[in-house]
């Protein structure tokens, strides 16, 4: 019964648990894609030029540390206060790459 128990953490990991977790991660990453390539394919686009481009590499990593980070919390692995840390340093990444996005759009081109 106290092998089930992860030390200092009170949620128990039976084998059902974690099968449940990555049925869970899998539909989710699967609708996400899913999601990805209607959009892709809607906008007539070039699937070449897509995944080339830095932008969506860095969609796809953060889409990856989020995952892995719910994942992980979920189970019990990861602490509040670490899940914490790890989601406002993504969303802080987030926001910094999109205001330095806007700040360069709205300077007037130098001739």
């Amino acid at each position: 019964m106290e092998s089930d128990i992860v030390a200092g953490s009170a949620v128990g990991l039976t084998a059902e648990y974690i099968v449940g977790l990555s049925i869970l991660a899998t539909v989710g990453l699967v609708v996400m894609w899913g999601m990805f390539w209607s959009s892709v394919a809607k906008s007539n686009e070039s699937i070449s030029g897509i995944l080339k481009s830095p932008a969506f590499f860095k969609v796809v990593t953060v889409i990856g540390v989020i995952a892995a980070t719910v994942v992980l919390s979920l189970a019990g692995r990861l602490e509040g206060n670490i899940t914490g840390a790890i989601l406002s340093g993504i969303v802080g990444y987030v926001l910094g790459q999109l205001s330095g996005k806007l700040e360069t759009d709205d300077k007037p081109a130098k001739n």
